[in-house]
């Protein structure tokens, strides 16, 4: 089996993109497809409109539930 067969097998999930904080945003990321063990980390762009969704990055589920230092 290849590593592609093997990642095809894995459950996967869709995570929504939250929606921008005013009506006039758009986010360029919907929404992402990920593995069961992995979290999506949001990336926020600012505006003097709001803030929106412009990208994400998946990690690890176990350094996601970590508290910052």
């Amino acid at each position: 089996m290849t590593s592609t067969e093997s990642a095809e097998s894995q459950p996967r999930r869709v995570v929504t993109a939250p929606s921008p904080t005013h009506p006039s945003l758009q986010s360029f990321v919907l929404d992402v497809e990920c593995a069961e063990n992995e979290a999506v980390e949001w990336v926020w762009t600012a505006t003097a409109a709001g803030r929106f969704v412009s990208g994400y990055q998946l990690v690890p589920r176990a350094a996601a539930a970590a508290p910052e230092r």
